[in-house]
């Protein structure tokens, strides 16, 4: 835990190049790295939208939350059979119509993650836009 940065700081935050992580941030977010997904915007507030993702990730298999500070959280989802260790960290925004997400999701082991961050991430953002409806 000492070794990851947290909270983090979205906006210089500088990506790993390999592929094992997936970045979202707000579309109007100015940060220096680009993401791979812009966060859609949900109509609560950051403090309700944040709490709502923290609900959908805790609800996953073997996600459990490691921090919560300053706004942010930092969950890890380990994987099934050899219980590696996955790292995403939020933090939401405001944003013209109401909240919108920063998260960086990320493998911490291996060269690439076969999109299993993407795919993690999309799955909670449709399961949080259910769940916010």
């Amino acid at each position: 835990m000492a070794d990851r940065v947290f909270p983090l700081d979205f906006a210089t935050l500088v990506p790993d190049t390999r592929p094992r992580r997936w970045l979202v941030l707000p579309s109007e977010f100015e940060a220096v790295a680009s993401p791979d997904q812009d966060s859609p915007v949900f109509e609560q507030t950051p403090e309700a939208v944040l709490d709502a993702f923290k609900a959908v990730a805790l609800a996953a298999p073997r996600v459990t939350l490691v921090r919560e500070e300053a706004g942010q959280i930092e969950l890890v989802q380990r994987s099934k059979l050899f219980r590696f260790p996955d790292y995403i960290t939020v933090q939401a925004f405001e944003a013209q119509g109401g909240a919108a997400l920063a998260i960086y999701s990320r493998a911490v082991i291996g060269y690439s993650d076969m999109g299993v961050n993407r795919k993690r991430i999309r799955a909670w953002l449709e399961s949080l836009k259910a769940a916010l409806a």
